[in-house]
């Protein structure tokens, strides 16, 4: 399937009719589409949906631009459609899907018209296609279409072509792929001819007449029996299965954690790590240290240091009454009533009262003791400069303390960061003993559900033995009996071409599921820039080699992209060189904003592989994952887009109307 072009009309967004045609060269395979944000890229990939198997993947289900609802009055009528053009198996196909509306009512709610239209529209749904001489046209019938594109493009695979961002990480982590590998590998026309080769074989057996022998009458009972026991030994076998896939993956996920305890590398951490622990024990100490030298440093006369402020000023007042009180050192109040008593100073001079000489000793008289006033002052200026001359160093002393705890403080969060750093990389002995256990716990619990497998497995083998004695009975009576003979050489017949058929299945199986992990790994390869593996599993489904618990948005959708591009390739390589089971199928991809949840590594690598892989690409891009995509696709791009919103009168971008404009074709 190669598509050729895709028209729109009044569908969604897409105003009136917008045509897309899409590169179908060889070399430059790739078309793009480039838009902003809810410009309409998602609708695009929507309207293949809609238009090949009929989802409607919108939150608002009617699919009529809103612009043309808004317009429409009571009784008028208008249609939607999506016609995609494409190519199969050299013939040229064109499928039409249209919605035809009817307004059922019109009113207004405030400044708001509101158009009410019916509840299911008329469909209509045409697929034709061109003979050979390109002219001529030739209808499908209406009950023939969907059978028609299912075995172009079966819906159960659509998902693996047509896809948008939001689904791309999910794709190979789905728990059964299966069913889209044997679809694509045409393994499943294997499957339908076994199972209907079973069902007729138990048909032909139930044809059998064993009414005339109580003999194979009763064979034919127990063959019921042991039928419907191996009916439920199966299902069991299924959840034992689980059972035993669950432990294996659990033992594998604790071997490997485990692991890591193992090597030297891991040693030389653990060292690191005790070396950092001894550090931050010794600086945990010195911040102790730290902290009581800054309180003691704090605790230094503290009120000295607070009280320096009022302490110069209370001298600077001191000072300027110096002379209201200063004394004659050692001298009391009793030494001058001596000399006032004798009337002459201890220079000759005479102290009489009234003279200025008796004034002048008075005045000294009032400073001594007891008045004390001159000492009190000096005794409280000799202390407080001695404050000061001990203070003045007090807060250069605290900051130095206060900076060493802070930058003690500092190094112990350094090295707590680097002993988490270094923890985080080994698995010490209590630990490893933990995983040991849960290992152990897993590998016995895996040993239970494997021999509950086994058994099971044993006995179904049982009943296939008995099922297998009775139809032997059944067949023994059925020859001798002329009646039974024609239906037993059809049951014969049946199960040969049954046995072939099992073993030609199981024998592609293997080569499909080899390929398959091949071309995965490869891909995803040179997609990854990391160092990890992949296995795929008997129901298909995509492992990591190297167990894991946690996975990135962005590694689901690497994964995703080496799966698909693997399918793609398989599809169109004849792997099993089946000519009879039409394979080397051609299958675009159609993927809208593919690189949401990628980065621009996986960006570039990506690039390179999908238009190889691929017969044809279609993407609608953000610009700015464009800017690095377009580093290695655009050798490749034949025809480009660009996604437009309308405006209005004022330049205003309207979000109901967008039209597509076809950028310069490179050369």
């Amino acid at each position: 399937m190669i598509i050729q072009s895709i028209e729109m009309n009044n569908f969604r967004q897409y105003v009136g009719k917008q045509k897309i045609e899409f590169s179908t060269d060889k070399e430059k395979n790739v078309t793009v589409l480039i838009g902003v944000n809810t410009s309409g890229k998602t609708t695009i990939i929507r309207a293949f949906e809609w238009c090949l198997y009929g989802k409607n993947g919108f939150e608002d289900p009617v699919l009529l631009n809103s612009d043309v609802r808004s317009n429409m009055h009571v009784g008028d009528t208008q249609t939607t459609y999506v016609a995609v053009t494409f190519i199969h198996d050299d013939m040229q196909y064109i499928l039409k899907r249209s919605f035809t509306y009817v307004c059922s009512d019109r009113r207004t709610e405030g400044n708001d018209v509101v158009v009410t239209l019916n509840k299911k529209p008329d469909e209509d749904l045409t697929l034709e296609y061109l003979l050979q001489d390109g002219q001529t046209k030739t209808n499908v019938e209406r009950n023939n279409i969907e059978e028609s594109i299912d075995r172009v493009l079966p819906t159960d695979l659509s998902d693996y072509f047509f896809f948008g961002g939001e689904r791309i990480s999910g794709i190979a982590n789905r728990a059964d792929l299966s069913k889209a590998v044997r679809g694509l590998m045409r393994l499943d026309v294997l499957e339908h001819s076994r199972d209907h080769l079973q069902a007729v074989a138990k048909k032909f057996n139930g044809m059998i007449d064993t009414s005339g022998n109580a003999a194979a009458q009763k064979a034919r009972d127990s063959l019921e029996t042991y039928k419907k026991k191996k009916a439920v030994l199966q299902e069991n076998l299924q959840n034992a299965e689980k059972e035993r896939d669950y432990w294996y993956g659990k033992e594998k996920e604790y071997s490997a954690e485990l692991s890591k305890s193992n090597v030297e590398q891991v040693k030389a951490a653990k060292k690191e790590r005790d070396r950092i622990e001894s550090s931050l024990k010794r600086e945990k100490e010195r911040l102790e240290a730290c902290k009581k030298a800054m309180v003691a440093a704090f605790n230094m006369r503290p009120y000295a240091f607070f009280g320096m402020p009022a302490i110069k000023k209370s001298l600077e007042i001191l000072e300027a009454v110096k002379e209201s009180t200063e004394s004659v050192p050692a001298m009391e109040q009793e030494s001058i009533d001596y000399l006032i008593h004798r009337g002459i100073c201890i220079c000759g001079t005479r102290l009489d009262v009234g003279t200025k000489p008796y004034e002048l000793v008075m005045a000294e008289r009032r400073k001594l003791p007891p008045e004390q006033i001159g000492t009190v002052v000096n005794n409280y200026k000799n202390k407080a400069e001695g404050y000061l001359a001990g203070s003045e160093s007090y807060c250069d002393t605290v900051g130095e303390k206060y900076k060493e705890y802070r930058e003690t403080l500092r190094r112990i969060g350094q090295l707590e960061d680097d002993l988490k750093k270094q923890s985080e990389m080994i698995i010490d002995d209590t630990d490893a003993k933990a995983i040991e256990d849960k290992r152990r716990e897993a590998a016995t619990k895996y040993k239970e559900a494997m021999d509950d497998y086994n058994q099971i497995n044993a006995d179904i083998g049982s009943c296939d033995a008995n099922i297998k004695n009775c139809e032997n009975a059944i067949e023994k009576y059925a020859k001798s009996s002329s009646k039974n003979s024609k239906v037993a050489r059809y049951i014969a017949y049946a199960e040969k071409v049954l046995e072939w058929l099992i073993e030609t299945y199981q024998s592609k199986e293997v080569i499909v599921r080899e390929q398959l992990q091949k071309r995965v790994n490869d891909n995803f390869a040179k997609m990854y820039h990391g160092e990890r593996s992949i296995l795929i599993d008997e129901k298909y489904r995509v492992k990591y080699a190297d167990v894991t618990t946690e996975e990135s948005d962005g590694l689901k959708a690497v994964k995703s992209f080496a799966f698909i591009a693997a399918l793609v390739s398989m599809a169109k390589d004849k792997i099993l060189d089946d000519s009879e089971m039409k394979l080397g199928q051609v299958y675009p991809l159609v993927m809208d904003a593919p690189f949401s949840n990628v980065d621009e590594i996986h960006i570039d690598n990506i690039c390179k592989i999908l238009p190889k892989t691929a017969n044809q690409v279609i993407m609608a891009v953000m610009q700015k994952d464009w800017e690095y995509a377009a580093k290695n696709l655009d050798q490749y791009v034949g025809i480009s887009y660009t996604i437009l919103k309308d405006r209005d009168g004022d330049g205003k971008e309207i979000d109901t109307s967008t039209h597509i404009r076809k950028e310069a074709t490179n050369v």
